[in-house]
């Protein structure tokens, strides 16, 4: 039996989830048909037939006594199954069930204790400043119900004290909310001393309708470094009915504005019974401004917030998945999806285990005392003390930021339950204590991160065409789209604001290879290609700065007059190697996403066309998961320990597969493990860029490529390429073909 999986259903998907590792994996509908009975429950109604073959018994005793119960000398006929596989022989059933129940993890995982033990206060990444109560508004659903007649104001001398003493603790990210940040005295100023400071960066939450007014001081601040979150209540009749007739005109005047001058804006909406059905609308409207980042807030039962504006998980949902369909078609990021789909999306075995309030993230109100997070500021009993008695002794020592730190989402024996619960992360910390008055456990919105996470999963398998006959569509890890740069247990984000960008998982690698790009790193420069060496048209620039584990351009033979693409192109030494062999009646297109390696490659092109007396490549910026070239516009695709840095690997060999002619081929270099990597490698950034935290297991890797459609796999040499905390890496290389039909 799948003793350790739960079967799921979400759109015509079959998800199967281990809860406690946690994994998840998509299996089409045959796989899902001889999957099924294998599940713990009620006894499968199994034909059982004897084997007559003894390696079809060797292979049952090896690969399945871990999953069934049935005796090892006997094979699954599964009469039942039969419309599913019609065309499958017991055998080849036997086969299929093999191989599937191959991909799944069978080892029980560790008793969880809780995320203390996995965690250190090591730093205070971010802290937040509710400046003042005061408001040029006075909305009626205001959380801290802030109007013009607020009077409490956090003083000048304190902030700034405050603020030295955080990025003494190693805070870079600093909140600034209240009422409303703009009307704070010297403001603008303020935020210039801080991002004095090049690693720093500000979010400043705001109703935006001051921006005018100060718009000459905030376009002299680093702009790559300053995030404006406005607040919007929904359209214009909506909005005007909140906060007055004539400031929804004046708000997309203000935003109008800032797009102009390059500021970059996400809109929050406070989500509430008078705005749920304008979600989607709302997503176009910030589409016609120019916006490209929506928060949505989830309303809070607290000061002006009142339980008449509350609107259940089963109502937002439908309509947050219609505002995501919208936010599709736009061009625009929802941060509530994109934060979710990251965690989702992460390496398996990531837990995620509750926000990380009192452990990275302290919150400073406007009377001077330090609170867990913004949205419980000014509640009495999380009063951790004046700021007087010192930030980072506060963080370290208050009772009540180390009552939240012990704290686990695993304390609750329904969010215990939850199969999607490490997925999820538990829930919000600040939601759960003001509905139910404890940190976990109470937060009425979990219906909504549970419904997301299973629509993230099956929207990801519906993009991928399904060529197999009886396989996984999709796997956990298959697809990062964002780094937690941890361990095995990482922490989630308060609602009140999710995240500042979202490159779907290209910042890291691409940072790491413009440095590249810039400087030789000699530790990571391709040892398998002795022959660029020798290549004397090549300027040894160029040379010094080709990375990789290999040298598929010589694996793939290209002949004279075909088109080679190389993917991850790079500084263009395998393009311009590929050049001499295709001869100048072919084609070699390099593709990269990195402007500074393919300023390199084309400095370098010119060089070598001039030399060789032609010139047949081109560089072509763009992504492995996005290649521009037509269908069927290569003979021969390679690539040289780039696929590894793919978030979505699988996206990635389908578009090999579309740009291959038919009988085309594959050759890729690439790193890969005997077994499934460590989630502390798979999660650390230096890693990832290395070429090793998003490496494959062999076995997973040659399942992607079945799936896609590919045959005659074969692996060509396989050579060891580094050791790292006990877990051996090597050097694949490998071909593949798309059938010619």
């Amino acid at each position: 039996m799948l003793r350790l999986w739960q079967r799921l259903e979400q759109n015509g998907r079959s998800i199967y989830v281990q809860p406690e590792k946690p994994d998840w994996v998509v299996a089409n509908a045959r796989a899902d048909a001889l999957l099924r009975p294998l599940l713990p429950g009620p006894a499968p109604n199994f034909a059982i037939h004897p084997l007559k073959n003894a390696n079809l018994t060797a292979n049952f005793n090896q690969k399945l006594a871990p999953f069934l119960d049935p005796a090892p000398d006997m094979i699954l006929a599964a009469p039942d199954l039969t419309p599913a596989v019609p065309d499958l022989t017991p055998a080849e059933r036997l086969d299929a069930i093999s191989r599937l129940t191959g991909q799944l993890a069978t080892e029980q995982a560790a008793p969880y204790p809780g995320r203390q033990p996995y965690l250190r206060l090591n730093k205070l990444k971010e802290c937040w400043f509710h400046l003042t109560n005061r408001c040029n508004l006075a909305c009626r659903h205001c959380l801290f119900a802030s109007s013009p007649a607020g009077k409490t104001t956090l003083p000048r001398a304190t902030l700034r004290q405050t603020m030295a003493e955080a990025k003494a603790a190693g805070c870079t990210l600093f909140y600034f909310t209240g009422g409303e940040p703009l009307i704070y005295p010297d403001f603008t100023k303020i935020l210039a001393e801080l991002l004095a400071a090049p690693e720093i960066h500000a979010v400043v939450l705001s109703n935006g309708l001051l921006v005018a007014e100060h718009l000459a001081e905030l376009k002299k601040l680093p702009r790559q470094r300053l995030h404006l979150q406005i607040s919007v209540d929904g359209l214009k009749p909506r909005h005007d009915a909140i906060r007055g007739t004539g400031t929804f005109a004046l708000l997309q005047a203000n935003l109008n504005l800032l797009r102009a001058e390059g500021l970059g804006v996400t809109i929050s909406v406070a989500v509430n019974r008078g705005n749920v059905t304008e979600l989607a609308e709302i997503v176009g409207l910030a589409g016609e401004l120019g916006v490209k980042n929506i928060h949505f807030l989830w309303h809070f039962i607290r000061g002006k917030g009142n339980r008449e504006q509350f609107v259940t998980a089963g109502e937002i949902l439908p309509e947050l998945l219609r505002a995501q369909e919208a936010a599709r078609k736009c061009g625009i990021l929802i941060d509530n999806v994109e934060t979710l789909r990251a965690q989702v999306f992460s390496a398996p075995g990531t837990k995620h285990d509750l926000a990380n309030t009192a452990w990275e993230s302290l919150a400073v109100g406007p009377d001077a005392c330090v609170y867990p997070s913004p949205a419980l500021v000014g509640v009495t009993e999380l009063n951790c003390g004046p700021v007087a008695a010192g930030l980072a002794k506060i963080w370290r020592e208050s009772p009540i930021l180390a009552k939240i730190r012990q704290t686990s989402l695993i304390d609750n024996p329904a969010y215990r339950a939850n199969p999607l619960k490490f997925l999820v992360g538990g829930g919000d910390l600040d939601h759960s204590y003001l509905n139910g008055g404890a940190f976990v456990g109470h937060d009425p919105y979990i219906e909504i991160y549970n419904g997301l996470a299973l629509w993230l999963i099956a929207d990801q398998a519906r993009q991928y065409v399904d060529r197999s006959r009886v396989d996984l569509q999709l796997r956990m890890g298959d697809v990062r789209h964002g780094c937690s740069d941890g361990g095995e247990v990482a922490l989630t984000h308060c609602n009140c604001v999710i995240s500042l960008a979202n490159d779907r998982g290209y910042g890291s690698v691409r940072e790491f290879y413009t440095r590249l790009a810039i400087t030789v790193q000699k530790d990571i420069t391709n040892p398998f290609a002795p022959e660029q060496a020798l290549a004397n048209f090549i300027p040894d620039e160029a040379k010094k700065k080709s990375y990789g584990c290999g040298s598929p351009v010589r694996d793939a033979t290209p002949r004279p007059g075909e088109v080679l693409v190389d993917l991850g192109s790079g500084s263009g030494v395998e393009c311009f190697q590929a050049a001499v062999a295709v001869g100048p009646k072919g084609r070699v297109f390099g593709i990269d996403m990195t402007d500074e390696m393919l300023a390199l490659a084309n400095k370098t092109r010119k060089s070598v066309a001039a030399d060789l007396g032609y010139d047949n490549v081109e560089f072509k910026k763009g992504f492995l998961e996005d290649i521009p070239l037509t269908d069927a516009a290569a003979d021969v695709v390679i690539s040289n320990c780039v696929i590894n840095l793919s978030p979505d690997k699988r996206r990635t060999f389908h578009e090999i597969f579309r740009i291959l002619k038919p009988g085309g081929r594959l050759v890729v270099a690439d790193v890969v493990s005997d077994g499934a990597i460590p989630v502390a490698i798979k999660n650390n950034e230096q890693f990832r860029g290395e070429c090793l935290g998003g490496a494959l297991a062999q076995e997973d890797l040659l399942a992607m490529l079945r799936t896609t459609g590919f045959i005659n796999t074969r692996l060509l040499k396989r050579l060891p390429y580094r050791l790292v905390r006990e877990t051996q890496f090597y050097s694949l290389t490998f071909s593949a073909w798309k059938k010619d039909p």
